[in-house]
């Protein structure tokens, strides 16, 4: 997993959109990624007010859907989001260890370790010896795959520094996070999501990546889902849990998840629940804030509220520096023609 932009997402000064502006980057957009314009991108899409002004998604996906990387973390908070709704899991504060029972032991060994709480796994302060953005860290997410269960794996690295103090990007975190849902839901979190998330909202098919003989699930990436089906989560997003006329999850729970908790280090970014979040800052822009999913490769699922817009990007850019082009799309051609 690549850093997200830094500073330089919305930041800089461009032209003042002209008043009779259309959305036609958005097709223009779309036309260049359907002809190949933009190697590695596998689709495009943008909704605003409900409407489609652009989209392209390659023949390819058909047959398998895209790789979304650690976009599917931004999934698994609202699968917490759902269990919480539901009584499963009793709140956010609720302590690692309690919720996972089978695991108490290493976490009983360390009063640090103890007192971690759900919490601190979304906003990825967990305090733990884990950061998927320095390969010598011990707890990195490659050296967990490596290991057949990667929760054991997780729970067992040294506390760097108490829970809820410091932002360290962990996957293990959010593969833990599946273990907690199973748990607490008794059925496995694939199962979980499919019943309570994908086929309300009509997704047509989600593959998930699973480990440990498929006991355990890939909840910290690798989730295979339709660009269309990944729009529809925006849209769940955009209108704070509906969809269409369903209730998938509360509205507390949208606010929440979307709510700033903690800044990361060299970046202008701050994160919520699994989300990545910003703001419009060049006043030349329409003003919106940013909430946004993000998968190595290029794969972004980005939730503009007060434009009422989700943009849907996924491709195959992976650890190269251009995944991070559609954040200049953004900036550069689809908030200036969106006007003031």
């Amino acid at each position: 997993m690549l850093k997200t932009i830094g500073g330089l997402l919305l930041s800089l000064s461009i032209g003042v959109a002209h008043a009779d502006a259309t959305l036609a980057p958005a097709e223009q957009i779309a036309a260049e990624v359907a002809s190949g314009q933009h190697a590695g991108v596998e689709s495009f899409i943008m909704q605003v007010d409900g409407n489609i002004v652009g989209r392209a998604v390659a023949d390819t996906l058909e047959r398998r859907p895209p790789d979304l990387r650690s976009a599917t973390k931004s999934i698994t908070a609202l699968l917490i989001g759902i269990a919480i709704d539901k009584g499963a899991i009793p709140s956010v504060q609720s302590k690692v260890m309690d919720l996972l029972p089978m695991r108490r032991q290493v976490f009983e060994k360390d009063p640090r370790k103890a007192a971690m709480t759900l919490e601190d796994l979304l906003t990825m302060r967990s305090g733990l010896d884990c950061n998927d953005w320095d390969p010598k860290s011990p707890g990195h997410e490659d050296k967990m795959y490596q290991e057949q269960d990667w929760v054991a794996f997780w729970s067992e690295q040294k506390m760097r520094t108490d829970p809820g103090k410091e932002f360290s990007y962990c996957t293990g975190n959010v593969v833990a996070l599946g273990e907690i849902l199973s748990a607490a839901v008794s059925m496995s979190a694939d199962a979980f999501a499919l019943k309570n998330l994908f086929i309300p909202i009509e997704a047509r098919r989600a593959e998930w990546k699973y480990y440990d003989g498929k006991r355990g699930v890939d909840t910290g990436g690798h989730l295979r889902l339709d660009p269309d089906d990944l729009l529809k989560i925006g849209q769940l997003v955009l209108n704070r849990g509906m969809y269409q006329q369903t209730r998938i999850v509360s509205e507390a729970w949208i606010d929440a998840m979307t709510q700033e908790r903690t800044n990361i280090p060299n970046a202008n970014q701050r994160y919520g629940y699994l989300w990545w979040l910003d703001h419009t800052k060049d006043p030349q822009l329409p003003q919106t804030r940013l909430l946004w999913a993000q998968g190595n490769g290029g794969s972004f699922l980005i939730v503009m509220p007060e434009l009422r817009s989700v943009v849907v990007v996924t491709a195959t850019r992976f650890n190269k520096p251009d995944m991070l082009e559609p954040m200049f799309w953004l900036r550069d051609r689809l908030l200036p023609a969106m006007g003031k």
